[in-house]
């Protein structure tokens, strides 16, 4: 069933950097080393370790958006200043990558009853693995807008894109397209499906569309009134 495919996965997740941890300690202690030897194996380890830590964050917050008592903390956020936040924190790694990241906004301010802390994980998120799959020379774009009913956030790539068979399945807990999409994050799969629960503890919805070769587009879909 999908609870023992879901654990599996979760094991070999949990797996790969402990027994990549393990393995460079063993190899390090073998014999005596350089201490420049000991601090390539000491800074590979913490690598792994960072690694395990976001995954293990992001296994805990997922049982939590899922327990019925998880309640919004909602406030009233400037969407507009949230999305230049989040493109200032991506900036260098953005740059190292060649690829360009930019915010295209209403000329009104968005302003929205959100929880402002999950809001800017879900859209970190997007950015994150927007930057992993687009190539030195694209462009990232983050923008909002909103009617009456419903604000929009939208992170838009000019990457790798997303085959048309596999789309349906983005959001699905560690799916991934191949592994050389996983390969170049470093990611354990887990992105979209936080996006999709933090929409959905806001009553909305998460929409995918992606070109392979032309890049991909995720919009999130926020209600205006707090209806949840």
């Amino acid at each position: 069933g999908r609870i023992s495919r879901f654990s599996a996965d979760i094991a070999h997740d949990l797996r790969t950097p402990v027994n990549n941890i393990r393995g460079e300690a063993e190899v390090a202690l073998a014999r005596a080393r350089s201490a420049d030897e000991y601090r390539d194996v000491v800074e590979s380890c913490l690598e792994e370790a960072v690694r395990l830590s976001d995954l293990i964050g992001d296994l805990l917050f997922l049982a939590r958006a899922e327990s019925p008592l998880t309640h919004l903390r909602r406030e009233s956020v400037d969407v507009t200043e949230l999305l230049s936040g989040v493109r200032e924190y991506y900036e260098a790694s953005a740059a190292d990558g060649g690829v360009s990241l930019t915010t295209t906004v209403d000329s009104a301010p968005v302003i929205a009853e959100l929880d402002r802390t999950l809001v800017q994980r879900a859209v970190g998120n997007l950015v994150s693995n927007a930057l992993a799959h687009t190539p030195p020379g694209g462009t990232v774009v983050l923008g909002t807008n909103a009617d009456s009913s419903r604000i929009r956030i939208e992170v838009s790539d000019t990457g790798i894109g997303i085959p048309a068979e596999a789309l349906p399945r983005v959001f699905d807990r560690f799916f991934r397209v191949d592994s050389s999409r996983s390969q170049s994050s470093g990611g354990t799969g887990l992105g979209l499906s936080i996006v999709q629960s933090i929409a959905q503890l806001h009553g909305g919805e998460v929409e995918i569309s992606s070109e392979p070769g032309q890049g991909t587009r995720v919009t999130l879909h926020i209600p205006v009134s707090c209806g949840t």
